[in-house]
């Protein structure tokens, strides 16, 4: 099992068992066996707040109302720039004092763990993930009842949380649990009697009615206007008639897609719809100068490059990045594959080709924003 499927099963279990009876279906709460202060903490959400959070990254809301900006903001004076919108820490914790809940949003971009945990969990489920912070104070609610557009995992961080959701009724969550709602599964969260830290995590769900969505895009007659007047009721025939050619032409499409080539573009899709996380892309720009036979390298984390199975036209390998292709010399391939293996690699290790070969590849690549150096070039 990969580290990516672990995390999965740490939060649902057997993923079999998930996949067929809970995924998209119907709700489900467990343990994990375990907390998620690697994740997130009380602690790491104030040390957020004060790196010059700004709105939207944060909010507060109490019985169902989002509040008013002024109730947790402050202007600050950056640069020569006013800016009015920045995290104010006393009037927040004044708030939460008074029951509201302070909700940070869209966690996989601000907080490194939890970018982290959100790719991993994007590459085992193959659906976007996104991750929210609610912080909330003893004898307070926070949202009114509602449901969601997607999915949601439930991670209660800190505290107790009682909830009452569709199917399930009135649970009561602790440290270590984990909650699934489906979309469209009604939730509410009532007063408990102790502060409550929880992360909800957004699955969205990508369906086949996105990707046949896609696939009829250029399908130029499904923008067209229907006819003009075409209620009018001397106009049912005409209508149905145009509505048989567009149908007509949408099975013609359909019957030529070909579905391994569908599948492909999907799942090229999921391996690039993050950019790579480019942590070690300064040092290494930094260090190109300074390469030598004896540095190591490695592939960024998180890229997803590949050698495509077709060659260049003039018989160069294609290597696949996250947002382009390269074309390089055939002879590179051995060192391609071993770099794409994983691990920390010296440069002269690379095999197939000579030592100047070799530094020719590797600066290129770390230019190109593939590998990162293992050493500071201080």
């Amino acid at each position: 099992m990969d580290a990516d499927v672990a995390l999965l099963t740490r939060l649902v279990g057997d993923v079999a068992t998930f996949a067929g009876q809970h995924w998209g279906q119907r709700p489900k709460l467990r343990s994990s066996g375990g907390g998620f202060g690697d994740l997130l903490s009380i602690d790491e959400v104030e040390r957020l707040l004060l790196s010059s959070a700004r709105r939207p990254s944060f909010r507060l809301v109490q019985d169902g109302t989002t509040l008013p900006p002024e109730r947790s903001t402050s202007t600050v004076r950056i640069g020569g720039t006013q800016l009015d919108d920045v995290a104010d820490l006393d009037r927040i914790a004044e708030a939460v004092d008074g029951g509201a809940t302070l909700v940070l949003q869209g966690l996989q971009r601000t907080s490194l763990p939890l970018t982290d945990f959100c790719r991993s969990l994007e590459r085992a489920t193959s659906h976007p993930v996104q991750a929210n912070a609610y912080l909330t104070p003893a004898g307070a609610a926070g949202l009114a009842r509602h449901q969601d557009d997607h999915d949601v995992l439930v991670l209660q961080v800190a505290g107790s949380k009682t909830w009452k959701v569709d199917e399930l009724g009135a649970i009561t969550m602790t440290v270590g649990d984990v909650l699934y709602l489906p979309a469209a599964t009604a939730h509410a969260a009532e007063a408990q009697s102790e502060a409550s830290l929880h992360l909800t995590v957004g699955l969205l769900r990508v369906t086949y009615r996105h990707v046949l969505r896609r696939a009829l895009a250029p399908l130029t007659a499904l923008d067209q206007a229907l006819p003009l007047g075409y209620a009018r009721p001397d106009q049912a025939a005409a209508l149905a008639a145009e509505l048989g050619r567009v149908l007509g032409e949408v099975t013609t499409t359909i019957a030529d897609i070909d579905a391994a080539q569908l599948a492909e573009a999907e799942q090229h899709r999921a391996r690039t719809r993050r950019r790579p996380l480019a942590t070690g892309r300064l040092r290494s720009i930094l260090s190109v100068p300074h390469l030598d036979g004896t540095t190591m390298v490695s592939v960024l984390d998180d890229h997803g490059a590949r050698i495509a199975d077709r060659v260049a036209e003039d018989g160069r390998l294609v290597l696949e990045l996250f947002d382009r292709r390269l074309r390089l010399p055939a002879v590179t391939r051995p060192a391609l594959e071993r770099l794409l293996d994983g691990g920390s690699v010296r440069v002269d290790a690379l095999p197939g080709i000579d030592s100047p070969s070799q530094l020719v590849l590797v600066r290129r690549l770390v230019r190109e924003g593939l590998l990162v150096t293992d050493r500071d070039p201080a």
